[in-house]
């Protein structure tokens, strides 16, 4: 166990270097982050303006080679440096540091959300193939799968915040702040987590070893819970623990819609303004957590199903 361990986060480390290089390199494509701070008022000069714009690439450290910039971007992440911010001047730690408790808190609501309401739905929808209430499982499914969610986000401003005023708009404060961007970046978990386990349970259902505990004279709870759903749930982990990395993705998306002051909507200002050090912070929290995630999900396959560990 302990040489996969070793193996996989090796992987991980290589996953994790290989995306920053390659962001690295491709936010150079978008712009030169100088010329966004240059004061550009009608009374200076071309001179004072262009004297300006050196001065800044200087400060920034981008008048050196890209390749040279490159080598010192890794020198100073070695010592935990990841260098300040362009826009605000401070270190780019401090500011992931101040807005990771809240993308933290939103995407374990919507996780929670996901789960307690996606698991239930989908096995109900097992228990009552072919009736209406599978049929309206299967509809929340669709719905949550291809409804984007930036609009659907919209919407519930309109619907909860603009025409009935009970929930605010955007930002924090309290915990009914949190209540719409949790329901939005949970839609897509809930219908995927129902949709898998509606699957699974029905496989699970379909086995001898079903028939047997029924058979021997268990109660339909114990059949269900003891059997069916813990034989089922290596597919519906697999989903949940897979689906963490999209949520991190979306979590960009709904934190802009919805002002939420954390990890996503910074790195959405900072890729707006090319603030490389908060971009590449940004890239190797969401990179180290995506790879982490996986590295979660095979530990857990190991331990619910013993015959994973002597493969």
């Amino acid at each position: 166990m302990s040489a996969f361990v070793i193996r996989r986060l090796l992987q991980a480390a290589l996953v994790v270097v290989s995306v920053v290089t390659l962001v690295f390199f491709l936010i150079r494509v978008s712009g030169d982050p100088a010329s966004l701070g240059v004061n550009l008022d009608d009374f200076r000069s071309p001179e004072q303006i262009k004297a300006e714009y050196e001065d800044l690439r200087q400060r920034m450290g981008l008048d050196r080679h890209i390749l040279i910039q490159y080598a010192q971007f890794w020198q100073r992440a070695a010592r935990g440096n990841f260098g300040y911010s362009f826009r605000y001047g401070v270190p780019a730690t401090d500011l992931i540091i101040d807005r990771l408790p809240n993308s933290l808190r939103l995407g374990a609501l919507a996780a929670l959300i996901g789960i307690t309401a996606g698991l239930p739905l989908g096995v109900l929808a097992a228990l009552n193939r072919g009736t209406i209430i599978d049929n309206i499982a299967t509809t929340v499914s669709v719905f949550g799968i291809v409804v984007p969610q930036f609009w659907l986000g919209i919407m519930l401003i309109i619907i909860f915040s603009v025409q009935f005023g009970i929930l605010p708009t955007s930002g924090t404060g309290s915990w009914r702040h949190i209540i719409l961007p949790a329901v939005t970046l949970s839609t897509g978990l809930v219908a995927t987590v129902a949709r898998i386990s509606r699957s699974g349970m029905l496989e699970a259902l379909s086995q001898d070893y079903i028939r047997t505990a029924r058979a021997k004279g268990l109660s339909e709870r114990l059949v269900i819970g003891r059997h069916a759903l813990r034989n089922g749930s290596i597919s519906i982990i697999t989903v949940v623990v897979s689906s963490l990395p999209h949520l991190i993705g979306t979590v960009v998306v709904v934190e802009v819609v919805f002002a939420w002051p954390g990890v996503g909507n910074l790195m959405a200002q900072a890729v707006a303004n090319r603030d490389y050090p908060v971009v590449f912070l940004d890239v190797i929290l969401f990179g180290t957590v995506t790879v982490l995630t996986f590295l979660v999900m095979d530990l857990m396959y190991a331990v619910i199903d013993p015959r994973i560990r002597h493969r």
